[in-house]
């Protein structure tokens, strides 16, 4: 299949000097995948302590909602949007919807009109869902009829306006980028309480305790990760509302939703990722810049002589 001139810009925006993303390695081939694998490895290791529910707890939870996600009418492929839901159903959420092969469409609760409008999401799961009493029924396997490859879509951001795709791969090759800052392993832990409604949630509080075999707790952590106000003697602060990249004490994980979510960890690009700047925008290029936006108006406007321009 021959790539339009827009795909070829967006694909030379997506390499990281002469290395194309395919040819860096994340371990494994899509996030159902991951959630997986860490219950082959670790299924008895904490994955969130102060709810004492192992990975194993958590793999059974989303093989249920995989089937509830199908009984539901959901097929591989389809969009499925939430917002307002929250931890652990939110993350649970998420994966059944990669183990369906099927696509996270995020937003706030606020824009959820917009986006269902822009998105046109097939399935909408609500609010107040009760999921444990959903998925009770459910069979705590499920074969999925479909597994995605790294570059097929797995989610879509909604935010002022703009539909923003992620791939499988932008999502777990930001969490690795996390990862080799952070130094999180299968023997530490971690806090962070994010809502569910931003890319910096997928990837730092959905993806990253399962990929780096960290477990969330609030009783000790190794680290915190903190939004601006919200827990005192942070080690990270998320930073969703900022102007330039500046290392300071503690330092920011600095949020572009267009580069997945971690742009920067103060003023240095996340793994696989390059940054230029000029007086009007940033030029970005590397493995975590998105599949572009759902408008391609949009795209045409920012994928210029391969780089990202925001």
């Amino acid at each position: 299949m021959n790539k339009t001139n827009l795909e070829k810009r967006i694909y030379n925006a997506q390499c990281y000097g002469n290395i194309e993303p395919i040819e860096y390695m994340v371990p494994y081939p899509n996030l159902h995948a991951l959630v997986e694998g860490q219950n082959v490895k670790y299924k008895d290791h904490l994955l969130y302590h102060d709810l004492s529910m192992t990975n194993e707890d958590f793999f059974i939870r989303v093989q249920k909602t995989a089937h509830w996600l199908k009984a539901s009418g959901v097929r591989p492929k389809d969009r499925v949007m939430m917002a307002g839901l929250p931890f652990p159903t939110a993350e649970i959420i998420a994966f059944g919807i990669w183990t369906m092969g099927a696509t996270l469409v995020l937003t706030a609760q606020n824009d959820l009109k917009t986006a269902r409008t822009a998105c046109q999401p097939i399935f909408i799961v609500q609010p107040e869902l009760d999921l444990e009493k959903e998925i009770d029924v459910f069979d705590e396997q499920f074969i999925p009829a479909f597994k995605p490859n790294l570059h097929e879509e797995a989610a879509i951001y909604w935010k002022d306006g703009k539909a923003i795709r992620l791939s499988h791969y932008n999502l777990l090759v930001n969490a690795n980028g996390i990862q080799k800052i952070l130094d999180l392993f299968e023997q530490d832990t971690f806090l962070i309480q994010l809502k569910a409604e931003s890319t910096a949630w997928v990837v730092l509080q959905a993806i990253l305790p399962l990929y780096t075999g960290a477990g969330i707790t609030s009783k000790n952590p190794k680290i915190t990760i903190s939004l601006p106000t919200q827990f005192d003697s942070a080690d990270y602060i998320v930073d969703f509302d900022w102007t330039e990249l500046k290392t300071t004490t503690p330092l920011h994980l600095y949020i572009k939703p267009e580069n997945t979510a971690v742009l920067a960890i103060g003023s240095s690009p996340v793994h696989m990722t390059a940054i230029e700047k000029d007086n009007q925008h940033l030029k970005i290029s590397g493995h975590s810049v998105m599949m572009g936006y759902l408008n391609d108006k949009n795209n045409q406007k920012i994928f210029i002589k391969g780089k990202m321009n925001i």
